[in-house]
């Protein structure tokens, strides 16, 4: 990458991410390797971001957006499956 990090930003290329919720907010855990403030290479980085199911519907929203797909349909639920609606 031609720039540089400064000290409040790093770089790394994402390899897995999980999620738990904390309460009513949603703990995305981001594991990145490769980053710029690692001494070794092949370190995982695990990053913490807390936000909220209406943050968490955004940042969706706007994956969906940029990489040109589409949400899954909703699932159906309980008796909707037995019926077919």
């Amino acid at each position: 990458m031609a720039e540089q990090a400064t000290d409040g930003e790093s770089y790394g290329v994402l390899v897995g991410w999980s999620h738990g919720a904390i309460g009513t907010r949603l703990d995305l855990k981001l594991q990145c390797v490769q980053s710029t403030r690692r001494k070794e290479r092949g370190d995982v980085d695990l990053h913490h971001v807390l936000m909220t199911r209406e943050q968490a519907t955004i940042l969706a929203n706007y994956l969906f957006h940029l990489t040109e797909q589409t949400p899954p349909p909703p699932r159906r639920r309980g008796l909707a499956r037995w019926f077919g609606r």
